[in-house]
């Protein structure tokens, strides 16, 4: 069997039972380096670390290996089903030999920190994907209560701020981000409009902009 584990931001405090109960029950572990390190999986547990680029295809092939032999366990940040490996995963061996073990996402995450609902929030990921069009970004503010943008590293992720500030709409919106989500450096800030709050210092390995219209 093949276990999806959703670890929600890498820290301990915010993982499950039962992910902790699969991570300790599997032949091998296979994760990125920063979950295996700040979790501490590798104590005894055999881990295999995938590489910084082109996870989904090299996450198939080690599971495709190493699942053969006993149980195997994709360990995936945040929740499996908010822009994670685990759609490639599914879509290769099928439910029938996945199973899904949810985390909470960094959405969750800043949904709380800023005292707001996440139910029915737009969302988009910009992490190492390719620029869509901002209308299209735009119309999912305008359509939802708000639009949650996952981003990735500084300061790549402040010129995603400022491409979004281009926008009237975007540029306008009442604007949050939340910097490292749930771990030791986790900074949140917000402001009146994203073009007022993009004029701060940020640091961070991820973060997620939070806009209302």
């Amino acid at each position: 069997m093949i276990y999806i584990v959703g670890a929600g931001p890498g820290n301990g405090d915010y993982m499950t039972a039962e992910a902790s109960r699969a991570i300790s029950g599997a032949g091998v572990v296979v994760s990125g380096g920063r979950l295996i390190e700040s979790l501490g999986v590798s104590g005894g547990t055999r881990c295999v670390e995938l590489p910084p680029s082109g996870m989904s295809d090299a996450a198939v092939e080690i599971l495709e290996r190493e699942s053969r032999s006993g149980d195997a366990v994709l360990l995936v940040s945040g929740d499996p089903g908010f822009y994670s490996l685990a759609r490639r995963v599914i879509g290769h061996f099928g439910m029938e030999r996945v199973r899904v073990i949810p985390g909470i996402s960094s959405l969750q995450i800043m949904a709380s920190r800023i005292g707001r609902s996440w139910a029915n929030v737009a969302s988009v990921t910009l992490h190492g994907r390719r620029l869509p069009d901002i209308s299209e970004l735009s119309g999912k503010l305008r359509s939802a209560p708000a639009l949650a943008v996952l981003l990735g590293e500084m300061p790549r992720a402040m010129d995603h701020m400022r491409w979004l500030a281009s926008d009237d709409e975007l540029g306008g919106a009442w604007a949050a981000l939340g910097c490292d989500l749930g771990l030791p450096g986790e900074r949140v800030r917000d402001a009146p409009s994203l073009r007022t709050l993009i004029d701060g210092q940020y640091v961070g390995r991820l973060s997620l902009l939070w806009l209302e219209a």
